[in-house]
Parts: structure tokens; sequence; C-alpha cells
């Protein structure tokens, strides 16, 4: 596969989510920060930033607005009091479980074209290829 076709893929997937998404009346970068708080309970602004690959000020302005919509709250870290975690309210969480749920039918929907040995295959491949970017990222570009 070339980058384009991935690349396609998942602009396909955004083509058809952010209409979705915009419902939610969250931003693709509220949805992502949301995603993650989602699945990292009490993580940082800082944690949010390293793992999305997104600038502070960036990740600080839109954890402003999801405050102000009720999706997220920061509490002060009992270890470290200079540290604000992260934490989805009821509202977020309910919102996240929808864009999950969007973003989930939509794969289910098109891997409908592959068996279900072909899904357990690119399921595999794809953890693979999760592994070998997370490490080269990590590594600096080298994949040793």
């Amino acid at each position: 596969m070339d980058y384009q076709t991935l690349n396609l893929l998942f602009r396909c997937n955004k083509e058809f989510s952010h209409e979705k998404i915009r419902k939610q009346e969250l931003s693709d970068t509220e949805c992502m920060i949301c995603s993650y708080i989602y699945s990292h309970e009490n993580c940082s602004q800082d944690d949010v930033s390293a793992a999305l690959k997104t600038d502070k000020t960036t990740v600080g302005k839109a954890l402003m607005s999801l405050e102000n919509k009720a999706c997220v709250v920061r509490t002060q870290d009992d270890a470290d009091k200079r540290v604000k975690q992260l934490l989805l309210t009821g509202i977020g969480r309910e919102k996240v479980a929808e864009l999950v749920d969007i973003h989930n039918n939509w794969l289910q929907e098109i891997m409908t074209c592959l068996s279900s040995e072909e899904q357990k295959q690119f399921e595999n491949y794809c953890e693979r290829l999760l592994s070998a970017a997370e490490k080269l990222t990590k590594n600096g570009g080298t994949n040793e």
C-alpha cells in the first residue's frame, strides 16, 4: 500500500465523520483531545500535547473551550500542585462514546468487503504497523 492510498482512506473517514462530529459541537482538535482523555484519565495538558503531537498552546485553547462546553474539568494533581489533571465530565463521556461509535461503525462497514479471516489479518497488520511506527518515532527515525 502506498501513502496516497492510506491518506485517501483517512480522508474518506474524515468526510464520513465530519458532519457527525460537528453535531456534537466539537472541533476536530477537541474531538482528538476528548478521545485521548477518555482513554487516559487523569492525564495532563502536557501528556495530551505530547501524545497528539500538537502544540501546547493549541491544546490549551481547546481545553478552555471544552471546559466552557462542560466536557472537561481540570483538577489539581495531588503529587505536583503545578500540574492539572484532565477528566471528562458526564457530558464529555457521552460525546466521546458517540464519536467512538461513529468511527467504529464506519470501520465495521468498510471492512465488510473482507472475509472474517482477512479482517483478523488486517487488525494484526495494523497492530504491527502501529508498533513499528511508535518505535520509529521514539527512536528518532531509525527502526533499530
